[in-house]
């Protein structure tokens, strides 16, 4: 008795205030108006709202994440005798691989609008020792007089216990933010696209959980008891509720009729509404539908496109965030040392457009060898055969195209030529020139040698380049030939003829012998030896005789 008497003493010293609760939303804040609790967690019962949490987070995970350090000037190498490169490349933490971890904070983050993981070690110029997740529900962030931040993290368990981290004692990964501080947290600004998905999943589930049946009204000619109509509804229930009790035999008592509700998925746009839903949970992450399995406005000819789109317009940011929050609370000299993921390998595209590329890389001199094969997966080649770069012009070194070619001895003079004047003749002058300069010195060293220059390879590609050098050469008192593996046809002899044109007085054989016939072969049935073989590109001479096929 004394028990209750100090419990009502206590209750009558109280302050109590009078509260109108009238027009007050009684809707909790994470219900909505579809009728469905949406927090983090139950968001995840969306299979929209799941599988962009899991495009995203993954594919954050799975992307190479190295740490670089600046030398000299643009140049940078992997700073791999860095512990946090371990920790971000491997292993964080004694229980998580680094791919984990990384998905997990990703997740997070999506779910919540930020995660963090307590850091153990100095985070001065990487020397982080370990990275251990702190689940973002149980943290609250703010900040302190000194403009810093400071977290207060409650311990899971239900113990009471908090823990107070300073700002360089946290990684903080944060979504779009309003104040600075705090990320917006996604399931509560989408709640409402992700409640209507989950409604429409409830219904579809409890139709087809019916027998695919509307609701059932049990109209009476006669006033039914509130009771007896409570017991006739459980009774009906029981019998005819559930997919495996669909289609039974119903027994009404007397005066009792069963009248089906008249509306339908097809009038309410059932499949379209659920359609549409997907399309607004993927508008949240900027994500292609085609990402989640959508593949409603997909075809052959763009989903290349949307891919890379993917990468650009989703991805990007979240790699960017992680890469300055990376620089921000774990790397103190962010001058010398970054982090970056490689995307290399979600842009590569299909097997015809990486060829395209890695050849434009090599002929540009962009990528060295090593460089290509690197981008391929592949390992260096052995002795450093990989470092060289190669530019147009037969793909010379960029050391050779700097430098230029080595000082030449003044070619002997040859001797003048008769030629017909012309209006062409300046034009001639100036091509003549340019053969010169192509083959400065070497004609004055060829002199009676037989040269064979190929139709297909070198002639054709510059008929004009090439008639001066023979006229030249036949000045000089060398022989020229020539030597094509075309058929001896009389249409591949009209080709060659009138592709000869005005040169062809200046080549004293011409052989056409096919496929099938060496042309070194062909040449010594032709008793003919030849010294200097032209059979690479416009811009080389060999003296080197081309590989014989093999057999």
């Amino acid at each position: 008795m004394s028990d209750t008497r100090d419990v009502i003493e206590v209750a009558a010293g109280r302050d109590w205030r009078m509260i109108d609760l009238r027009g007050m939303d009684w809707v909790p804040e994470n219900r909505t108006v579809a009728g469905v609790r949406v927090t983090p967690e139950t968001a995840l019962q969306c299979s929209a709202f799941l599988a962009c949490v899991r495009v995203i987070s993954e594919s954050v995970a799975s992307l190479p994440l190295h740490v670089y350090e600046r030398i000299g000037t643009g140049d940078r190498v992997r700073a791999e005798s860095m512990p946090l490169y371990r920790l971000l490349h491997q292993q964080p933490n004694s229980w998580q691989t680094a791919l984990e971890f990384r998905e997990q904070m990703t997740a997070l983050y999506l779910m919540y609008g930020q995660s963090f993981a307590e850091i153990i070690g100095s985070s001065r110029v990487g020397s982080v020792a370990e990275l251990r997740p702190l689940h973002p529900a149980n943290m609250t962030v703010e900040r302190v007089e000194d403009g810093r931040l400071r977290y207060r993290y409650r311990e899971p368990g239900g113990t009471g216990r908090e823990t107070i981290y300073r700002q360089d004692q946290i990684f903080h990964l944060r979504f779009l933010s309003l104040d600075g501080i705090n990320g917006i947290v996604p399931t509560t600004v989408c709640r409402d696209a992700i409640a209507l998905a989950r409604a429409l999943e409830q219904h579809g589930g409890a139709f087809f959980g019916n027998g695919a049946r509307p609701g059932v009204v049990l109209e009476s000619d006669n006033p039914i008891p509130a009771e007896a109509a409570e017991r006739l509804r459980e009774a009906w229930e029981r019998m005819h509720r559930g997919a495996d009790r669909a289609f039974r035999t119903a027994v009404l008592p007397e005066g009792v009729k069963a009248k089906e509700l008249s509306g339908s998925n097809e009038a309410a746009q059932y499949l379209e509404t659920r359609q549409y839903q997907v399309i607004e949970i993927c508008r949240a992450f900027r994500m292609p539908p085609h990402m989640i399995q959508d593949l409603t406005r997909s075809t052959y000819s763009n989903i290349e496109v949307q891919g890379t789109e993917f990468v650009q317009h989703c991805l990007l940011p979240h790699l960017k965030r992680w890469e300055a929050a990376i620089a921000r609370d774990l790397i103190s000299d962010d001058e010398r040392y970054h982090a970056e993921h490689n995307v290399n390998g979600l842009l590569r595209g299909d097997s015809a457009a990486q060829s395209a590329f890695v050849t434009a890389m090599l002929d540009r001199g962009v990528y060295d060898i090593d460089e290509a094969r690197a981008y391929l997966g592949m390992p260096p080649l052995p002795a450093s055969a990989g470092k060289l770069r190669l530019v147009p012009l037969n793909m010379q070194t960029v050391e050779a195209a700097v430098s230029g070619p080595p000082p030449q001895p003044a070619p002997e003079p040859m001797p003048a030529l008769e030629v017909e004047d012309s209006p062409e003749d300046d034009a001639e002058d100036t091509v003549e020139g340019d053969a010169q300069r192509h083959f400065p010195g070497r004609l004055a060293e060829a002199r009676a040698l037989t040269i064979s220059v190929d139709f297909d390879r070198t002639f054709s590609a510059d008929p004009e380049l090439w008639g001066l050098f023979a006229r030249q050469a036949v000045s000089g008192g060398n022989t020229v030939v020539m030597i094509s593996r075309r058929e001896n046809t009389p249409e591949n002899q009209a080709i060659v003829r009138e592709t000869l044109g005005q040169w062809a007085d200046y080549f004293s054989r011409v052989l056409l012998i096919g496929t099938s016939t060496l042309k070194e072969a062909a040449a010594r049935a032709a008793e003919l030896v030849v010294d200097i073989w032209v059979d690479d590109s416009p811009h080389t001479i060999t003296d080197r005789k081309p590989p014989e096929p093999s057999a």
